[in-house]
């Protein structure tokens, strides 16, 4: 074969293939699909505002000198003989004692641990619910900011793993760890110079150990009263004075009030008598709350009065706070915009992929986001379902279609 002939091959060949490959791209350029999986997906809806707290509360007293060191912490129920302050004559003293406490609450948990030496495993499975169940308040108390309430439900976590040590029989008794802790008890007890004076609540109530100057001016009942003015001077300056000989307060009712100035436009809907949720600052702790009072101040504006029956150190602690008003809550499945299709009659819906074809499928959006959108969850085997995989991206995307 002359090389005449075998060039003209060549070419022919070349050419070929160049337009296979073209015919690819142009005719299943589709193939090369972009896809993301349907899953579960909530969102809510916040109007967020600065809330001046309204409650009754009456201060603690006390002139004497030396070191202060709380007792309780804020959020802390209390009687009137509760001790909610003691003054040392060192910080090494009250460092000393309170050491001591924590020594003294450890022995009791082993004790109270050491009354199941010689029983059966019969309870082993509710010891472990109760260390589960323990482990997951700690956490969402820790979450919510509630301190307090994360302290108290520590030593339960304590006393349940200790039972199941001894009811695994790991150990017969903590005999010798009681020893070493009252050991260290009886030394710490050398330490202290002595002198110690406690400060008594006076009366019942929520302690609280900051003192902000408000105190009998923002009552429970100052909610009838209130106005504008006075709620923006506070929140420009939560603390007005301090008392010099004031080291604490007690709220007198886990009842109180937040007023607020909000956007009326923001508000649609919600009225004197409405019920509706707040969330506190940047946790996930949620509070049921009544509108008691909708005043309207002009330029959109109204004094919104909001009342509540819940209180833990995350409310109870200084006079303003950030809120977050949860106006409505979406749940469905997550869509990427782009991904949105509509077929010949006009329906919105994606593509997905089942097997190695494509097939259209209806979305019912129930939110619309910022990039994305959320479809409700739908029995009918014509709509989106859960893990789904929806194409986001592609060319001459159609119903049927073979990608694969």
């Amino acid at each position: 074969m002359n090389s005449g002939w075998t060039t003209v091959i060549i070419v022919t060949l070349s050419v070929f293939v160049i337009l296979v490959a073209v015919g690819q791209i142009f005719f299943a350029g589709g193939e090369n699909i972009t896809t993301e999986t349907a899953f579960f997906y909530g969102v809510e809806e916040e109007v967020p505002f600065d809330g001046v707290y309204l409650r009754d509360e009456t201060l603690i007293y006390d002139g004497g000198t030396g070191i202060l060191s709380y007792e309780q912490v804020n959020g802390s129920k209390v009687g009137k003989s509760s001790v909610v302050a003691r003054r040392y004559k060192s910080d090494n003293d009250a460092a000393y004692l309170r050491e001591i406490g924590l020594l003294q609450r450890q022995i009791a948990v082993l004790e109270s641990a050491e009354r199941l030496v010689g029983t059966d495993n019969s309870q082993l499975e509710a010891i472990s619910i109760q260390i589960n169940e323990s482990h997951s308040d700690i956490i969402s108390s820790i979450i919510d900011g509630d301190l307090a309430a994360a302290g108290d439900k520590q030593s339960y976590l304590l006393e349940a793993m200790c039972k199941r040590e001894i009811t695994l029989k790991a150990a017969d008794g903590y005999g010798t760890k009681k020893k070493q802790l009252n050991d260290e008890i009886n030394r710490l007890n050398t330490l202290i110079s002595g002198g110690v004076r406690e400060v008594i609540a006076g009366g019942a109530g929520y302690f609280v150990s900051e003192v902000d100057g408000y105190e009998g001016e923002l009552g429970y009942a100052s909610a009838e009263d209130i106005t504008e003015d006075k709620i923006n001077e506070v929140v420009a300056s939560p603390v007005k004075t301090r008392s010099s000989n004031a080291i604490g307060k007690l709220i007198g009712d886990y009842h109180w009030r937040v007023a607020a100035i909000i956007d009326t436009e923001k508000m649609f809907g919600l009225y004197e008598g409405s019920e509706v949720t707040l969330r506190v600052g940047s946790g996930t702790y949620l509070i049921d709350a009544d509108i008691i009072s909708a005043k309207n101040c002009g330029d959109n504006k109204a004094l919104y009065i909001f009342e509540c029956d819940k209180l833990n150190s995350a409310v109870a602690s200084g006079r303003t706070a950030r809120f977050k008003l949860l106006v409505n809550s979406y749940g469905g499945l997550r869509v990427s915009r782009k991904a949105l299709r509509y077929n010949e009659n006009d329906e919105r819906g994606v593509f997905i992929v089942r097997g190695d074809s494509l097939v259209f499928k209806k979305v019912n959006v129930v939110y619309w986001g910022e990039g994305y959108v959320i479809c409700s969850q739908e029995t009918d085997d014509d709509y989106l379902k859960l893990y789904d995989e929806i194409v986001t991206e592609g060319k001459d995307l159609y119903d049927g279609k073979v990608i694969r």
